[in-house]
């Protein structure tokens, strides 16, 4: 199984994750938050990821989340990619819940989550008169 790291600036990770627990419940193997502090050092912060990725990794890789494309923990993250590490920026709570109902299953398909993190972004009254 997959190994999944939200990393985030702030406690966004955190929250993220604390989230999907009221969804799954509080036993989520192989998944961690990571969040950059003001006070965090960037270098430090890359050996925390890497710290991160090998405690999640079982041997079949890890799926990291990052808030925004470029933003310091996807940043660091480009500094420790490698064959078995997949990062998805611009993460979104439909994302990181299809992928942790999912990845027990079968490989995981970042394209498809890109999609489903692109499809959870609508304009309520919109889709409320599509819907009469």
């Amino acid at each position: 199984m997959k190994g999944i790291i939200i990393t985030s600036h702030g406690d966004l990770a955190r929250g993220m994750l604390e989230t999907t627990k009221l969804f799954l419940g509080e036993d989520i193997k192989q998944v961690e938050a990571v969040c950059l502090k003001p006070e965090d050092n960037p270098d430090e912060f890359v050996d925390v990821l890497k710290e991160a990725c090998k405690r999640v990794d079982s041997g079949d890789g890890v799926l990291v989340f990052c808030d925004l494309l470029f933003g310091s923990p996807c940043n660091c993250m480009a500094r420790i990619l490698d064959e078995k590490i997949d990062v998805i920026t611009g993460m979104n709570l439909p994302m990181v819940l299809e992928v942790m109902t999912s990845r027990e299953f079968g490989d995981v398909d970042v394209a498809n989550l890109c999609n489903t993190g692109k499809d959870g972004i609508a304009e309520l009254k919109k889709v409320l008169e599509q819907a009469q």
